[in-house]
């Protein structure tokens, strides 16, 4: 199972990412809703200066002017790009002409069966999917889980890579790998501690995850 851990912020949140053993890493940037953890794109191309080899640098942004999208991606060095917010599937195709090498992740949030339909018309224009929850003030870190039935359905009929967010956490993340079989996890506010990305919680999520089952 693999692991993102996103709103990396600094280099002891990234430590403690890589100490877990992570897959990808994300960092927040580019914010028009309530958000924590966010940095600029000049932070975040520090920080991904010093990630080892193997572990995918990831831009995490509710930004949707394609070329506002670009440029964030080269002013931050990442090479994955996950858009939280409503883009056009004509928008997404131009970001990887410009950007070739670029993996382009596209946030589904579930809310309700719509949710299904949504995921098939981004299906075609995205390297992966990320199933998330969204309040009317968060597109992204809030911290509460959604419907994982409806998750599950999306899974099984995806013909893309599909990632499982929202309210996760190192209590529940083996249950909902049960429930939904994702291709990856991510996780922000479920390891954090009085605050902060919290190294035990951190280890224990990442643990979890690929202890959990993935077949009946």
């Amino acid at each position: 199972m693999r692991v993102k851990f996103c709103g990396t912020a600094s280099l002891a949140d990234m430590r403690a990412a890589i100490a877990a053993g992570c897959d990808a890493m994300g960092f927040i940037m580019g914010v028009t809703y309530q958000s924590s953890d966010f940095v600029t794109p000049k932070e975040a191309a520090k920080m991904v200066r010093h990630l080892p080899p193997f572990i995918e640098p990831v831009a995490v942004t509710h930004l949707q002017e394609t070329d506002d999208l670009i440029r964030l991606v080269r002013d931050s060095r990442c090479t994955t790009l996950q858009i939280q917010d409503t883009v056009e599937p004509s928008g997404m195709d131009a970001i990887r002409d410009a950007l070739p090498y670029l993996k382009i992740v596209k946030a589904v949030h579930v809310m309700d069966e719509s949710a299904i339909a949504t995921a098939k018309r981004y299906e075609p224009h995205a390297d992966a999917l990320i199933l998330d929850t969204r309040t009317r003030e968060k597109i992204g870190g809030t911290g509460i889980p959604h419907d994982w039935s409806i998750s599950a359905t999306i899974v099984a009929n995806s013909a893309i890579p599909v990632i499982l967010a929202g309210g996760l956490t190192p209590e529940n993340v083996r249950e909902a790998i049960r429930k939904v079989r994702p291709y990856g996890v991510d996780v922000h506010t479920g390891v954090k501690k009085d605050g902060v990305r919290n190294p035990e919680r951190t280890l224990s999520f990442a643990r979890e995850a690929r202890d959990a089952p993935v077949e009946d």
